[in-house]
């Protein structure tokens, strides 16, 4: 089950190549068609767990006008698809390179105006995305009354407590991503995944209309790490996609660590938009090099 391209995805057709494979495993490229121009793109990831093969991927084909949601703090991923232009809204709690400063093209598109921004607290965005997997139109949110949030979001609401008219409360509307896409550790061959415990993924799976997820390794029916991980069935998730040191350079424990070297030459690239034009042209756009995925360090 190798068969990578340089940016660490599954080029086999496992439908072909490995009879008995869920139809539901695709190649990264199949899988970024599914990402439609001025989509709702919800992700997960920051400096670990990032999708970061499948974002180069978008970003190789030319998407635009990415309504981008993140759920839970981002970090390089939501950065790299801003500063490559394929973002006009960002839906987010927090956004920053963590221990490395800054989101240099998340702060400078914000300040120009070429994006504009939905900011929430991480319970509203739990709340949001629990609505919109519920199917209902909106959820409450004790904590709210009081704040700036409901001066900044007027789509957040105050009511009347139906059980209590001396309460008034904050409620928040649904989250119904367009596409959901995450990093896991696992999928076996029908197409069931192990991610991370510390995100919300199967929420967001369950909430999205369509789920896209990259994994580490695929494994044999029954193989499943379960007890280290999420476990997300595949009645959720519209495609897999096999993507060895698919969230590089963000981290994956118990594969690679994060590399900070990378990380730092990244945002050192992005002063400029000259200097990060050349990035995008070295390290993402060229398909010839392989040092657009660099070498995992273990984790």
């Amino acid at each position: 089950m190798n068969g990578r391209d340089e940016d660490g995805a599954g080029k086999e057709d496992f439908r072909v190549k490995n009879r008995g494979f869920s139809s539901k495993f695709v190649s990264m490229e199949e899988a970024a068609k599914l990402v439609e121009d001025s989509a709702e793109l919800a992700m997960t990831g920051h400096m670990e767990m990032s999708p970061m093969s499948f974002i180069r991927e978008l970003i190789r084909s030319g998407k635009r006008s990415l309504k981008l949601v993140c759920v839970g703090s981002a970090a390089i991923n939501a950065d790299l698809l801003i500063g490559a232009g394929a973002v006009e809204r960002v839906e987010y709690s927090q956004i920053t390179l963590g221990e490395h400063g800054l989101a240099p093209h998340f702060r400078r598109a914000f300040e120009t105006g070429r994006i504009s921004g939905l900011e929430h607290a991480c319970p509203t965005m739990a709340a949001a995305l629990q609505a919109g997997a519920s199917g209902i139109p909106f959820m409450p949110v004790r904590g709210l009354i009081g704040t700036d949030y409901m001066n900044v979001r007027d789509d957040f609401r105050a009511i009347t407590n139906p059980f209590d008219e001396k309460e008034t409360i904050a409620v928040v509307p649904a989250l119904r991503p367009d596409v959901a896409v995450f990093h896991a550790f696992q999928a076996d061959v029908d197409g069931n995944v192990l991610a991370s415990s510390s995100q919300n993924n199967r929420l967001l799976a369950q909430a999205a209309k369509r789920t896209i997820v990259t994994v580490e390794e695929v494994v044999g029916r029954g193989e499943l790490s379960l007890g280290s991980g999420s476990f997300i069935p595949s009645l959720y998730l519209s495609a897999v996609v096999h993507a060895p040191n698919g969230a590089y350079p963000t981290g994956c424990p118990g594969y690679y660590a994060q590399d900070a070297a990378y990380v730092r030459d990244y945002a050192a690239a992005s002063k400029s938009e000259q200097a990060f034009e050349s990035y995008l042209s070295k390290m993402v756009r060229d398909p010839g090099n392989r040092d657009a995925i660099g070498t995992a360090v273990p984790s």
